[in-house]
């Protein structure tokens, strides 16, 4: 389909399930994908390496922390939409009795937009599987470039199958992450179904 894949070799200083990151436990399954990958490219979804530098999730983490943005410091940021400021963030305060953490989507390209769109990184990836074979059935769509259809706001029918994302919204688990501008909350009605 013409999407890019780029996968590196795990990275010595990979986080073990159990073990912190950030100062908070690790998300298990995000655990287990850094025993097998270090930084990835999937399409436009890139991987942080799991340590420092540039493109590693401490550094990344510690930047985005320093502009002071509530959401992002409830989150460790793992990965990113290619050169845009589009962050995907398990959120550790949320994790379920396995460890198992929701994703959360950050808009910080202009103002800050905050959504949940997944009940795990497991779910994420499935997500963006199912959403990257949508696209070559778009009008706009060329291999290898953006299309204007963007994940997560084109996929609010197909995350609302998340039954478990779901429930945690009804709940109320993300209330004061998710951000109020009307672009997030007619999404969040559309993936609760209201």
């Amino acid at each position: 389909m013409g999407f890019p894949l780029r996968v590196e070799p795990p990275s010595a200083d990979a986080p073990q399930p159990g073990s912190t990151l950030l100062g908070t436990p690790v998300d298990s399954m995000l655990a287990g994908l850094y025993s097998r990958v270090g930084r990835a490219t999937l399409g436009d979804f890139e991987l942080y390496r799991p340590g420092p530098g540039p493109d590693g999730v401490l550094d990344v983490n510690a930047w985005l922390r320093g502009r002071e943005l509530a959401p992002v410091s409830s989150c460790v940021l793992f990965g990113q939409v290619a050169n845009l400021a589009y962050y995907y963030g398990v959120v550790p305060g949320l994790a379920d009795a396995r460890g198992v953490q929701p994703v959360l989507y950050l808009d910080m390209q202009e103002e800050l937009l905050v959504v949940p769109v997944a009940s795990s990184v497991e779910g994420l990836f499935n997500q963006l599987a199912r959403f990257m074979d949508l696209l070559p059935g778009e009008p706009d769509f060329v291999p290898g470039r953006c299309s204007t259809t963007m994940f997560p706001f084109a996929a609010a029918e197909r995350i609302a199958q998340d039954t478990a994302l779901v429930e945690m919204l009804r709940a109320g688990r993300f209330d004061g992450l998710v951000t109020r501008d009307e672009e997030s909350q007619r999404w969040m009605r559309r993936v609760l179904g209201l």
